[in-house]
């Protein structure tokens, strides 16, 4: 699905469930929802043990394509050519 960064918040804390560090990046997206008059805003957590390398040339105004597997967690992040964020 295509969204486009707004913003992007740095994550890092240990998680009281686990006990385990939890590290990544959290892009604040807008994206088109036909559910929704305008457009819908949603965070979408990135966990550092994605190994996506491409989180780091992300800027707010980028376009990413953004797939999830069959538990609803972030499987692959793409940044889109910028002539993606005209359309």
């Amino acid at each position: 699905m295509k969204y486009k960064v707004l913003g992007i918040k740095k994550i890092s804390y240990t998680s009281k469930r686990t006990n385990l560090p939890v590290k990544g990046v959290e892009l604040h997206t807008v994206f088109k929802d036909s559910e929704v008059y305008g457009n819908a805003v949603s965070p979408i957590f990135i966990s550092d043990n994605l190994g996506a390398d491409i989180i780091a040339s992300i800027n707010p105004g980028d376009m990413v394509n953004i797939e999830y597997n069959n538990r609803g967690y972030v499987a692959a992040v793409e940044k889109l050519p910028a002539e993606s964020a005209s359309k």
